[in-house]
C-alpha cells in the first residue's frame, strides 16, 4: 500500500465530498496513516504514480507500512546520497523520500523541489498529484486545482491526466459549479487510458450527477487557466512587480513547458499585464519566471500575492543574469 505523509482524515457519510479529505491539524505534522479508502484523494494515490519504484523503494514502502519509518527513510536516504544530483535516479529517490516522509512539511518540501527544479522529470506529474492531495486534505481546493491543472497542461503524455481531470471535476461539483465540472468530467473520460478500469468506473459513477446539465452554459465562478494572472488595473503595478532587483538572488517560477512557444506565449501575456516575466533556458524545460528579489522575504511576499489570485507560484534561486 502506498503511503502518503501525514494526515488523519475526517470521515463523512457522503464519500463524493472532498470534505472527507480534511486533516486533523493536531496530528498533521507528526504521523503517517495508510489509506485504503478508494474514494478519497489519498486512497487514489495508490494508483496515481505513473512510474513504479525499484526494489529498494518498494522495500522502504513496506517498512513504512509496518511502522518502521526511520528504517524506511534511511534506506531511501542511502539511494539519494548515492545518486548524481539532477539524475533520474536522484529525482526518483527524492520522490520516494517524500512518500515515506515523517511529516507533511518534509514531504511537501521534496515534492516542490521536484516540480520547481526538475519539472521535466518523469516524477513531476506524480509530485503534482501528491501536492494536490495534500492541499485537498488541508481544505485548500484552489491550490489543489492549480496543481491538477498543471498536470493536464504541462504533462501531455502523463497517464495521470485523466485522474487529474476527475479530481478537478469532483472539486468543482463540491463548489456547485456543475456545468464546468461536468465538462471536465467528460475530459477525464476522454483522457483515461483503457487499462484504468477503476478510474473509469469512478468517472461513470460521478457522471450520473451530470444528467441534464448543460455543459455549454457559462458558469459563474468558472476557474481561470492556472497560468494567466488577471490583468492589472490602473497605474498600480502588480504585487510581483514591486521590490524587483536586476540582480536579486531569488525569483518566482510560475510554469515550465516542454516547448519554447508555450513558454514565450505565457511570458508575453504576463508582460502585457505588468509582470516582469521572462523565459529561462535554451532547452526544455523552458521555465517562466517573474522578477528577481534581493531577499527571500521579498520573494515570498510577491509569491504569496500571486497565489492569493489562485495561481501557481514558487520561490526559487534565480539563475545567473
Amino acid at each position: 500500500m502506498l503511503l502518503v505523509p501525514c494526515v488523519a482524515m475526517a470521515q463523512t457519510a457522503d464519500s463524493a465530498h472532498v470534505d472527507s479529505m480534511r486533516t486533523d491539524s493536531a496530528r498533521a505534522e507528526s504521523t503517517h496513516v495508510a489509506v485504503s479508502r478508494p474514494d478519497s484523494a489519498r486512497g487514489d494515490s495508490l494508483r496515481a504514480d505513473s512510474t513504479g519504484g525499484d526494489t529498494i523503494f518498494r522495500a522502504a514502502q513496506r517498512l513504512a507500512a509496518e511502522g518502521q519509518g526511520d528504517s524506511a527513510r534511511a534506506l531511501v536516504g542511502q539511494r539519494l546520497d548515492a545518486a548524481a544530483p539532477g539524475s533520474a535516479e536522484y529525482v526518483d529517490a527524492l520522490y520516494w523520500r517524500a512518500v515515506v516522509a515523517a511529516t507533511a512539511a518534509d514531504a511537501e518540501r521534496d515534492l516542490r523541489t521536484i516540480v520547481v527544479t526538475y519539472p521535466a522529470s518523469a516524477r513531476s506529474a506524480d509530485a503534482l498529484m501528491r501536492l494536490a492531495q495534500l492541499e485537498l486534505a488541508r481544505g485548500d481546493r484552489d491550490q489543489a486545482v492549480a496543481h491538477l491543472q498543471r498536470i493536464v497542461i504541462e504533462h501531455p503524455d502523463s497517464p495521470n491526466r485523466g485522474r487529474a481531470e476527475f479530481w478537478i471535476a469532483r472539486t468543482l461539483m463540491d463548489e456547485g459549479n456543475m456545468p464546468t465540472a461536468c465538462a471536465r468530467l467528460a475530459d477525464a473520460s476522454r483522457l483515461t487510458p483503457p487499462g484504468q478500469v477503476e478510474l473509469a468506473n469512478q468517472i461513470g459513477y460521478l457522471n450520473q450527477r451530470c444528467q441534464g446539465v448543460d455543459t455549454t452554459a457559462p458558469a459563474a465562478g468558472t476557474r481561470a487557466a492556472p497560468h494567466a494572472p488577471p490583468a492589472a488595473t490602473g497605474a498600480t503595478a502588480p504585487p510581483a512587480a514591486t521590490g524587483v532587483s536586476s540582480r536579486g538572488r531569488y525569483t518566482i517560477q510560475v510554469a515550465a513547458f516542454s516547448t519554447l512557444a508555450s513558454a514565450t506565449g505565457l511570458r508575453d501575456v504576463l508582460v502585457s499585464r505588468g509582470y516582469p516575466a521572462r523565459v529561462v533556458g535554451t532547452a526544455k524545460p523552458f521555465r517562466v519566471r517573474i522578477g528577481r528579489y534581493e531577499t527571500r522575504a521579498e520573494a515570498d511576499a510577491a509569491a504569496k500575492a500571486i497565489r492569493a489570485k489562485k495561481f501557481t507560484a514558487y520561490v526559487t534561486s534565480a539563475e545567473t543574469p
